[in-house]
This record gives C-alpha cells, structure tokens and sequence, in this order.
C-alpha cells in the first residue's frame, strides 16, 4: 500500500520513516511534502492508499487537506491525522470527517503499526467484499440469461439439482468437444430422469443448471467474451427446439452444437495469445524469456501453450526463439561493426561459444565467416 507523508517538520518525517519497517507491514512511503497544498497537486497526478498528516500546517492545514480531497474526489486513501495535545479538539473533528485514526506527537512506534495493520486488514476485507460482490453480479447474470431461455430460474427456489454428477460429466465432454461422450452422458441423464421419475418442472432446473455451467465454460476460454453473444447462440441452436421439452436426441444436438463453439471459442483465444507470445519474443528475445514464464503471463497451461504454439509455428518455444535470436544476430552480423561477443549479449547470450554453437546449428557456418562472405564489414 502506498503512503503519502504530509509534515512541515523534516524531523518528524524523517523519524516517521525509521520508525518502524514499513515494508513489512506491507506499505511503501512514495512521497513526504511539507505543506497541503503540495500534497493536493500531487494526488491530482498520483494514487496512494494511505495519507499520513500533521494538523498545523502552512499553505493548507490537514484538515483542510482532508477535506478538500474529499470534495474533489482525489482520492479514496485513508487518513492519518498527527497532532499536538493542544490540537485534541481538531482531532475529534478529524475523526467526525472521516479520518480513520490519529496519533498523538511524538508518534509511538507500536501505536503506529497497530493501526496501520487494522488499515490494512481492513482493506483486504474491502477488497475480498467487491470480489463477492463481483462474483455474484457474474452468477446472477448468468442466471439472468438462463431465465430468459428456459423461464425457470426463481431466485428463492429450493429445488435440488438432481443430476449434478451425469450434468458436471456432460460439461467436462462438452468442454473437450467428445461427441462419443457428449451422447452417452445425454442418454445417461434422460434414463435417470425416467428411472427417478423427476418431475418436468425440477427437468427444467436441471438443464438450468447445465446452462448456467456451460456459460462458465465459455468465460474460461475467453475472459472477454460476450455473454448475449452467448445467450444469442444459445437461442439460435437447437436449444429451444426441443430441449426444454425433454427430447433427448434434442439435447444431444444441441450439447455437439456447443461443444463446436466452444472449440472455435478456444481456436481464437489461442490465436490472440500466440500473436501475444509472438510479439514478446519480437521485443525481448535479448531477455531470459521461457515458455513458462509466457504462459503465466497470458494465463494459459504451460503444457497447452507449448502445444499450440508447435502446431502453429512447426517448432518449439525454445527452437523459435533460438531461431529468431540467431536471424537478428546475422542482421547485426552485416549491417555493424560490433565484435561477435557483443552482438551475442544484445541477443540474450553470455556465453559467446554457445552462441557460435547455435549460429552454426542455424545458419551453417561461424559467425565470422557469415560476415566475411557478405563482404559488408570486415
């Protein structure tokens, strides 16, 4: 988190930094200012989460430092406020404005840490809140979308999802696109429906709840993808012809159709993060890039980055990579002056017996010789 000190008193702030170990109750200092009015022109350009002020100040008090950044919603940080014991009385209305807590001069160390821990706790609190919130926005959308579909979705229903182990193995086909299994798993659930005698309107919960997995599935292939797109696609297949009234050669149809556009989903996912990969090799082949680290960065498997990307490419990661290294070193090669040693650092070896290793893997002789028979540089 970071902390923005506001004192007009270098001491003060000086001893406030030696204080305690701020990095590791999980704070950073960015800036000290020594008066308010500096401290608003730099909220104006920077964020912090945390706002440490003495009350008594030229130019700007604290509390008018407060308030105003309140006023002019330049930042959400918490507040700190320092003061004298004659300033208690500003204190209080500190605390009445808003301010979390305040300390008294000369500032106690473990006073210090204690409330920056209950600032910090409470903002992961905060932050765990709105991912809940989040997450709940996302399921009621999709359940949203189900009921325009299907018109079973009832908020306070108690219904139990019956089917939710031959259902979760349907998802798990569709995901992978097993047509075989996709049509054994439809047959399985439509058996259990007839054996267990489950009612039409629980049937219809059921394949909600489906529904409602499918949609995740969709999101897991492609963060950005648009849920009435989906809903669309939904409408548009077979879905509605037949599914919501219990055939199951319907919906077997329309669980393949899914399965396809799942599959064309991930195809373009794919795509975007192979020319993603692509380009990062393009700007920092000089680097100690990997496949893991790539495939970390794009949130995608590391095992499934690496097969797409041979697939695509008709190489490895590593090969491409080498490849590509060895193609800008025979550039610098003939358009420079620059000593083999160098030109293997700029393209990410420091080992130049490898890299001439490497060069002549590739390109069929060494590199003095590749420079030599262009006869561009000598």
């Amino acid at each position: 988190m970071k902390v923005l000190i506001v004192d007009d008193e270098p001491f003060i702030t000086q001893g406030l930094k030696l204080l305690i170990d701020w990095e590791a109750e999980g704070f950073e200092i960015v800036s000290c200012l020594e008066n308010g009015k500096d401290a608003l022109e730099f909220l104006s350009k920077n964020e912090v989460d945390l706002i440490l002020t003495d009350i008594r100040m030229p130019e700007r008090s604290g509390l008018e430092l407060m308030e105003e950044v309140h006023e002019r919603g330049l930042s959400d940080a918490d507040f700190i406020i320092m003061s004298g014991y004659d300033d208690f009385g500003y204190a209080q209305k500190a605390l009445r404005m808003g301010c979390v807590d305040y300390l008294l001069k000369p500032v106690d160390g473990a006073e210090l840490t204690g409330i920056l821990r209950k600032i910090r706790s409470s903002r992961q609190e905060k932050e765990a809140d709105e991912m809940r919130i989040k997450k709940l926005e996302q399921a009621y959308r999709g359940r949203n979308m189900i009921s325009r579909l299907i018109g079973t979705y009832d908020q306070k229903s108690r219904k139990k999802i019956i089917c939710n182990e031959v259902l979760d193995r349907l998802v798990s086909a569709i995901e992978v696109n097993d047509t075989d299994a996709i049509d054994k798993c439809v047959q399985d659930f439509y058996r259990e429906v007839k054996e267990k005698e489950i009612p039409e309107e629980s049937v219809n919960f059921n394949i909600s709840y489906l529904l409602f997995q499918l949609i995740k599935v969709a999101d897991a292939q492609d963060a950005e993808v648009n849920h009435e797109e989906i809903m669309n696609f939904i409408s548009e297949s077979s879905f509605e012809e037949g599914v919501v009234k219990g055939k199951s050669d319907y919906m077997a149809r329309f669980c393949r159709e899914y399965a396809e556009y799942i599959a064309q989903l991930r195809k373009s996912s794919a795509r975007s993060v192979l020319r993603d990969v692509e380009r990062e090799i393009k700007e920092r082949y000089a680097e100690n890039i990997s496949l893991r680290e790539m495939s970390q960065k794009f949130y995608i498997n590391n095992a499934y980055l690496g097969q797409i990307f041979k697939k695509q490419y008709g190489v490895s990661f590593k090969d491409y990579l080498t490849d590509y290294r060895i193609k800008e070193a025979a550039k610098m090669l003939v358009s420079t002056d620059k000593k083999i040693i160098s030109i293997a650092e700029d393209v990410g070896y420091k080992d130049s017996d490898y890299f001439v290793q490497k060069f002549i893997e590739r390109m069929g002789c060494t590199p003095s010789k590749y420079r030599r028979d262009r006869g561009e540089h000598i």
